[in-house]
Parts: C-alpha cells; structure tokens; sequence
C-alpha cells in the first residue's frame, strides 16, 4: 500500500502538533514549578532577613559591646560597641597577642575579651567590650579609703606614743624648773619646753586630721559657697592672668557643713591655680548626677602620671616643694564625712579634672 506524499505530510504535522503540545504542556508545568520555587526562595529570603534583624536587635540590645573584625577592619558593630567608641579602644591593644585585658579610654575603663570566629569564618574575631568604669572607680574609690583609714590609724598610734614620752618630760622640766637653776640654765630649759610644746601642737594637728570629722549640717545651696570663695579668691586669680569659666546647671538646695566645704573648694581651687602655669583656664560646673550633687573643678595645669594621681590623696605626700602634704588628705577626710567622694582625672601636660559628690539629700 502506497501512501501518499499529503498523508506523509500530514502525520508529520500531527506528530509535531502532538509534540508542540507535549512540549508547551511540559514547559507550563515547568514555569509553575520555577513559579513556586521563586516563591519559596523569596519566602525563604524574607525568613533570613526576619531572622538577621532579630538577631540584630538581639545584638544591639545587650548591654556589652560586640565587634566582629576582619583582617583588623570591622566587619560589624553592634550599638552599644559605638557608644563605647570601640575604635579607640581597639586601637588601643592592637598588636597585642592578648586573648582579654582592661583598657582605660578617657574617664572610661573597659573589660575586652576576643576569640576566632569557628564554621567557616577563617580569619575572624568575636570581640566583647563591656564597661566596668563605675566597678573599677569604686574598687579604687574602696582601695583609697581602706589605705588612707590604715594610715590614719598608723599616724594616730604614732602621735599617741609619742605624746606619752612627751608628758614625762614636760613633768621632769617642770621638777627641774622648780629646783635651783642658773639664769641661763632656766632659759635652756623653756627653749625646751617650748619645743615640747611645738611637737605636741603638730601631735594634735595630726590627730585632729585622722578622727572622723564632725559635721555642722545645714541645708544651703552649694553654690553660694562657691560664689563667696571665686570673690575671696578673685584678686588672687586675675594677678596669675586666669580665666574663671563657672557654670551652674543645678540650682538647688542640698545638706552639707559650709564651712569645711569652703576648706574643700579654697584646697582645690588653690591646686588649680598652682598646677597652671602662665596663663591659663579653671572651669567649674555644678551638676545633679543620679542622687548627688557634682563639683567638676577642670584646670589646663600642668596635669598628673597616674601614680601621682593614685597618691596625691595620702598624707604628707606632695609635690610642692613647700607643700606639707595633708591638704587632700584633709580635703578627701572632709567629703568623706558628708557621704560623699571624689574621683580625678588627670593628664600630663593637658590638665586634671575632680570631681566632688555631695548627696543631695541628708545622710545618717
């Protein structure tokens, strides 16, 4: 049976039909498929994303800083790592083979710890910064007053010891006085008496400035104290060509003794105004800060290593050529006694900065 040329040609046109068929069947299936699997993709895509902003605002809501470097450049930063400004502080053990240490930055002190990145991230690091600045200030603030009540009670058991031998010879000279002695003889002897008399004097100084203080508690504005002083003190102030930059952002009223506080400020402003030399600048801020009052007293002077710094609190330790030591000691004592305490800061060659905290409110 001979088929003809038009049946041939037809089946061929059928076969290709049945075929376009085949093939536009296969490929609508196949562009649902691609359909749903750009779906799950984009599904997918936006629970990656969901999730790496959780883990961001996880990340941004503790309280310790966290910095992931790369080859030293930061790959990510969290929140609390910017208001800690980790830049300066990575800077500030960079090259050191340390795994963790304690920096200080600024008024700032700053507890680091690194490590490698694990999974597939060669050649990262996890860096964790946390502040510990009131930690370490209270810890040095404690550290300062443990050592200076065991030198006070070691200054007090010296002054009592030698009061003792003192108060036999002040009775052997009075005996001797009594007896029958040369003109010139009875004049050694009230030479004597009269240095016994001077070392008693100091013993007392000493001992007076070792006892706790004991307090006259008025409720006055502590600004008003320090207006008198700056007026006290002006004359003195303008004739060494220094500036006075005072400004007040608290106004209130809080419970301290004005008179040993007017100690205190004339001992720091004093300080202030020795430490510059040439012309120079003394600021003065007074602020509330969480429950008490803050003197800030900032000189350009010629500033203070940090062993200085750490000292100048203890007794007789000064580094005025004429200075005796005790004025901070006394200063440190006073403000002790209301409750309070003092923190410094201090560069060479920039300047130092104390701050005085008074609570606000009465203290028992």
């Amino acid at each position: 049976m001979v088929i003809s040329e038009t049946e041939l040609l037809k089946d061929a046109f059928s076969e290709f039909a049945r075929a376009s068929d085949s093939i536009i069947n296969y490929y609508n299936v196949l562009e649902t498929q691609i359909r749903l699997l750009k779906e799950e993709v984009e599904k997918k895509n936006r629970e990656l994303e969901r999730a790496k902003e959780y883990l961001h605002n996880i990340l941004d809501s503790v309280p310790m800083g966290i910095v992931v470097l790369d080859q030293k450049s930061i790959s990510f930063i969290n929140k609390a790592a910017e208001r800690l400004d980790s830049n300066r502080i990575i800077d500030s053990f960079n090259g050191s083979t340390d795994k963790s240490g304690v920096v200080k930055n600024g008024r700032g002190y700053y507890r680091w710890k690194k490590d490698m990145l694990q999974n597939g991230f060669k050649g990262k690091e996890v860096l964790i910064i946390e502040d510990v600045t009131e930690f370490e200030k209270m810890k040095e603030r404690l550290d300062r007053d443990e050592r200076l009540k065991a030198m006070g009670e070691m200054a007090a058991r010296i002054a009592h010891e030698i009061k003792n031998p003192l108060g036999s010879m002040v009775l052997f000279l009075s005996m001797l006085s009594d007896g029958k002695l040369r003109k010139k003889d009875k004049k050694y002897v009230e030479y004597i008496r009269f240095g016994i008399q001077t070392i008693d004097r100091i013993i007392n100084n000493i001992l007076s400035y070792t006892r706790p203080k004991t307090l006259a508690l008025k409720k006055e504005k502590i600004t008003k104290v320090i207006e008198d002083i700056l007026e006290f003190m002006m004359p003195s102030i303008l004739s060494r060509n220094i500036d006075i930059n005072y400004r007040v952002e608290y106004h209130g009223t809080s419970f301290f003794d004005p008179d040993m506080m007017k100690l205190v400020l004339m001992n720091f402003f004093s300080n202030a105004m020795d430490a510059i030399k040439g012309r120079g600048l003394i600021k003065i801020d007074v602020r509330e800060e969480q429950g008490y009052i803050v003197i800030v007293i900032n000189d350009n002077g010629i500033g203070m290593d940090d062993d200085t710094r750490k000292n100048i609190f203890n007794p007789f330790f000064t580094t005025k050529d004429k200075g005796v030591g005790l004025g901070l000691f006394i200063v440190h004592n006073i403000v002790h006694a209301h409750k309070g305490y003092i923190e410094v800061e201090s560069q060479e060659g920039v300047g130092t900065t104390f701050f005085v905290y008074l609570p606000k409110e009465r203290q028992q």
